[in-house]
């Protein structure tokens, strides 16, 4: 197939057009300047201009492809939209990236026993209505006769990147403290990102219209994660913060989900799809693997300190 994705320059996206190219597919790339062009020519994707608020380049963009894989935001409602309208009757497969933070909850580095399926009825906390409101959509035209499908990752590692543990150690290098909230017993769900772009090749392939993915390898709570990170800069130990205080490190919405749970089930990727992951554990990865090479001190001392605002854990 040939197959646009939106964010193909991404952390994500990138990951998803290499394995599709080696898989066989076309891979067409959305860019809106001349250093995406030069960035996806190199590595094998067509480049095609368009924005996300432009609905016309968007539609221009698919005219093309054979299907479109969204994963430039989880959260940009008029793309999503826009999208969804332009390939709606034309049998072109479309795929959703959103997310299960999608299933926080606020629960301040408490630990919870629910594990969420696709098909539990959350209901979303409403800051994350939105989302969970694009995902529905999705499923939506998926009723209506398009071919649909929704992946949900958890928290992506690998390749010294992520989402949510950039933000941890970036904080932890600026302060030399790694923190965690609260009892940090909160669970997180994570997949390596190779097995993440296996699972979308997999739902371009062999996906039902209509469906929806939670994907997960593993789960951690945030204390481990503090600690490997604080082992990583030599730190001796995490250490615990009340709200305010991981507020102010991290800021109000990063910290509130890093605080949260958000547990998942993803026995229905490995039935269906054929989902085997087979990455590295996300500890061994932070401790030993690219994070070490790419954020770990190279000759630079981190010297830790103990802040006056971080008290130790309960």
């Amino acid at each position: 197939m040939k197959v646009l994705i939106t964010g193909a320059t991404g952390y994500i996206g990138r990951a998803v057009a290499q394995r599709l190219l080696a898989a066989g597919h076309d891979v067409t790339g959305l860019v809106r300047n001349e250093l995406g062009v030069r960035t996806l020519s190199t590595a094998g994707i067509e480049p095609v201009h368009g924005a996300l608020d432009d609905a016309d380049s968007l539609r221009a963009a698919v005219e093309g492809a054979d299907a479109v894989i969204e994963t430039a935001s989880a959260d940009h409602a008029a793309s999503t939209t826009a999208l969804l309208k332009a390939i709606a009757g034309t049998g072109k497969r479309f795929i959703r990236t959103s997310g299960t933070g999608i299933y926080t909850d606020l629960a301040g580095g408490e630990p919870t026993d629910i594990v969420h399926t696709e098909d539990d009825g959350y209901t979303p906390i409403p800051p994350l209505t939105p989302r969970y409101s694009l995902d529905v959509m999705a499923q939506e035209a998926a009723q209506a006769g398009d071919h649909t499908v929704v992946l949900r990752p958890t928290m992506i590692y690998g390749y010294g990147g992520s989402e949510q543990l950039p933000m941890m150690l970036r904080a932890s290098l600026r302060d030399g403290v790694s923190r965690y909230l609260g009892r940090g017993l909160n669970r997180y769900g994570n997949v390596y990102l190779d097995d993440l772009a296996d699972a979308y090749l997999l739902a371009l392939e062999h996906a039902p219209a209509g469906s929806v993915y939670n994907l997960a390898t593993d789960e951690c709570d945030f204390r481990r994660i503090a600690e490997a990170i604080a082992k990583l800069f030599g730190f001796g130990g995490a250490v615990s913060a009340t709200e305010e205080e991981f507020a102010q490190a991290l800021g109000p919405l990063p910290a509130a989900g890093l605080g949260s749970n958000s547990r998942v089930d993803s026995t229905r990727a490995r039935t269906e799809l054929g989902w085997a992951p087979q990455g590295p554990p996300l500890l061994d990865e932070l401790v030993h693997g690219s994070y070490r090479r790419i954020w770990g001190p190279k000759g630079i001392t981190v010297t830790p300190r103990t802040a006056d605002r971080v008290t130790e854990a309960p």
